[in-house]
């Protein structure tokens, strides 16, 4: 409720913005220093705030990843198109949601690599400026992780990301110590907005989940869960015992 309540109210009005005719689009020149990463916290009227985070790539695509703060901890990736004119990006997307929502959003730019999300009253207001932000790579979760007991013969979930063709990812994570059966995994994803996304039903066309992996709070290690919550239980999918993908992995 608090994410669809937030996402029409920064939705209404804004599609004013895209006034110009095809041909003034097209003669407008598009700041390629702009096609990045801006990152920022934008108002909530029911939480304390979203993590923001927008992608503008040279293929006229953008990604718009929303982490509602005080939340369940979630953070999901929206795709879409963009166009520019009136030195703005008009960015339109489609959720992922099982009635899709269409959401039309407008950034405009600003000096010193900056964008704001523009409301109706086309008033940039310092709440809503997100500033440009340097990636992360490959390099950045590259490496083991693991989850579990360190004592000899403890259940141990060791997570390990490798890149993989086509500048993507590939992620396998296998069990060691213990009884019983406990977790196996393998998958490929991609980098998009400083997080690992990995979408499960081109594993197995029954799931439905979007696999998460993005640093932790602590800083010491790497965060697995699905981008919708009520999706979560499919990474139990890949595990007995009760047992689930999810959790903190401590680089080691």
């Amino acid at each position: 409720m608090i994410r669809m309540t937030t996402v029409v109210l920064l939705s209404a009005g804004l599609v004013s913005c895209n006034s110009k005719n095809k041909q003034e689009r097209e003669a407008e020149t598009v700041p390629v220093d702009y096609l990045c990463l801006f990152q920022g916290t934008l108002p909530c009227g029911d939480c304390p705030g979203i993590e923001t985070k927008v992608t503008f790539q040279a293929d006229s695509t953008a990604a718009i990843t929303r982490l509602y703060l005080d939340s369940d901890g979630t953070s999901e990736t929206e795709y879409g198109t963009w166009t520019y004119q009136d030195s703005t990006f008009v960015v339109e997307t489609t959720s992922n949601d099982s009635i899709p929502v269409k959401e039309t959003l407008c950034f405009k730019v600003l000096p010193d690599e900056q964008i704001a999300l523009m409301g109706e009253d086309q008033i940039v207001k310092a709440e809503n400026v997100l500033l440009k932000k340097q990636p992360l790579t490959l390099k950045d979760f590259e490496g083991s992780y693991t989850q579990g007991g360190e004592e000899k013969g403890a259940y141990t979930q060791t997570m390990t990301i490798s890149p993989s063709e086509d500048n993507q990812v590939e992620v396998t994570i296998a069990q060691s110590g213990g009884k019983g059966k406990g977790c196996t995994f393998t998958g490929i994803g991609h980098i998009v907005n400083n997080q690992i996304e990995i979408d499960l039903q081109e594993i197995q066309p029954e799931l439905n989940a979007v696999m998460v992996i993005r640093q932790n709070n602590e800083g010491n290690g790497l965060n697995v869960f699905t981008s919708d919550f009520d999706q979560r239980y499919d990474l139990m999918y890949f595990c007995g015992g009760g047992g689930s993908l999810a959790g903190d992995y401590i680089k080691k």
